[in-house]
């Protein structure tokens, strides 16, 4: 039986590089019999966290009303998710900040997880991308506890312009990686 995957799409670009890298990966891993669904947060309406922790205390229910509630349930569902976001400022883009800071309501849900960061920049090399790569494997780390853990990261660098990932190598990584989950 093939897993879930749930493929976060955080760009504000819908064909944008880190797009093409994500659907390569959801092609991998829907050639091996997964099923992938996926979330581009540049169509979603999602608030800002506010910092209350009235989900903490309230079995992980965001008192925020919007377009959240649906991915924490595609969230708690995946057996893989995948982070892809471009790099913007050495980090995500705010809408996948934004994202990742509201999943702070089901911290303590999301067990068993397998995680995935997928990215393109337009710099030349992995030294830019150390604080991303960081900050993923900081978030992952939040949830160890239940079982969870980092599956892979994967870049393309010199990505300036959309497009500029087609016909690079990393894009069979990219496939590579989804159809080995």
């Amino acid at each position: 039986m093939g897993k879930q995957v749930l493929l976060i799409k955080g760009s504000p670009r819908k064909n944008g590089n880190t797009s093409v890298m994500a659907d390569a990966f959801g092609n991998g891993a829907k050639e091996s019999g997964n099923t992938v669904t996926e979330v581009f947060l540049k169509e979603k309406n999602i608030g800002d966290c506010i910092g209350c922790a009235v989900c903490q205390r309230n079995g992980g229910n965001c008192v925020q009303k919007d377009d959240m509630t649906e991915i924490y349930e595609s969230m708690k569902e995946a057996d893989v998710i995948v982070l892809a976001s471009p790099v913007y400022f050495y980090s995500w883009t705010s809408l996948m900040k934004r994202m990742i800071d509201r999943t702070f309501a089901v911290e303590a849900l999301l067990e068993n997880k397998k995680f995935y960061l997928l990215s393109a920049g337009a710099a030349p090399e992995e030294k830019y991308m150390q604080t991303m790569i960081n900050g993923f494997r900081e978030y992952v780390s939040c949830f160890e506890e239940g079982g969870s853990k980092e599956g892979g990261i994967l870049f393309a660098y010199d990505t300036r312009e959309p497009g500029d990932v087609k016909g690079m190598q990393v894009l069979e990584k990219a496939y590579e990686m989804g159809k080995a989950i």
